[in-house]
């Protein structure tokens, strides 16, 4: 049955309070690692795999947590973790902790408060972030200056063979952040229109604001999204 127009609206307020949610978890999650900021050793390279996992929904919400935990001692893993953005942005943050596991368990429930994880081969997440930032790279977005460290954590796992598809309905879709400025946003959308990109799409709105009163409505257009318009002169 196909939706009326406040039923789209409220899914889309829905999306935007789960991308929003995911953004602030973030903000908690990473307070609450015990560690500074460090480079994995070489033992934790190749230490036992402790967790690896994709949120469920990542490709369908288009933002998500991908993480991977090795098994350290004293009842402590050393954890990556990356936040992907697989419509436009790739690897949108990332970043390495060494803590407690009950520290990076309590850092879980945060981050998958609302998102359920499925677990992955290490082989083929490392194979997901490489191309989520390849995918990214060709729009002309580069990955969070953490990638790097937090990605070698993977040590010597070689990257599957397989192929993911990224963007939405086939082409880039950008949807701002609620912590992403204005200067931010408008840099995306010249950074896509100066790579000549074409038939992207660009969600408006993050906050349930944008949908008040949406039983209301009057507008036939879809308001989940918007055609990228090209930058002024």
């Amino acid at each position: 049955m196909a939706l009326s127009q406040s039923q789209r609206l409220r899914k889309a307020a829905q999306k935007a309070a789960r991308r929003k949610e995911i953004v602030a978890q973030k903000r908690k999650a990473e307070a609450a690692a015990l560690a500074a900021p460090e480079a994995p050793s070489d033992y934790a390279k190749r230490a036992p795999i402790y967790a690896c996992f994709v949120t469920e929904d990542l490709f369908s919400a288009g933002i998500g947590w991908v993480a991977l935990a090795r098994r350290m001692p004293m009842d402590s893993v050393a954890a990556s973790f990356f936040m992907v953005d697989p419509w436009c942005l790739g690897v949108k943050d990332a970043f390495f902790r060494t803590m407690p596991i009950d520290a990076f368990e309590t850092h879980m429930s945060f981050l998958l408060d609302f998102q359920e994880p499925i677990e992955m081969k290490p082989s083929s997440v490392r194979k997901l972030l490489h191309d989520a930032a390849a995918y990214a790279g060709s729009l002309g977005f580069a990955p969070d200056d953490g990638f790097a460290v937090a990605e070698s954590l993977f040590g010597d796992i070689a990257m599957a063979d397989e192929t993911f598809t990224f963007g939405k309905d086939g082409k880039p879709h950008f949807v701002p952040g609620p912590s992403d400025s204005q200067a931010r946003i408008r840099h995306v959308m010249e950074t896509l229109a100066e790579r000549g990109t074409e038939g992207v799409d660009f969600t408006i709105g993050t906050a349930l604001d944008l949908f008040a009163d949406d039983d209301e409505s009057d507008d036939d257009g879809e308001a989940e999204a918007a055609a990228l318009p090209a930058p002024p002169p």
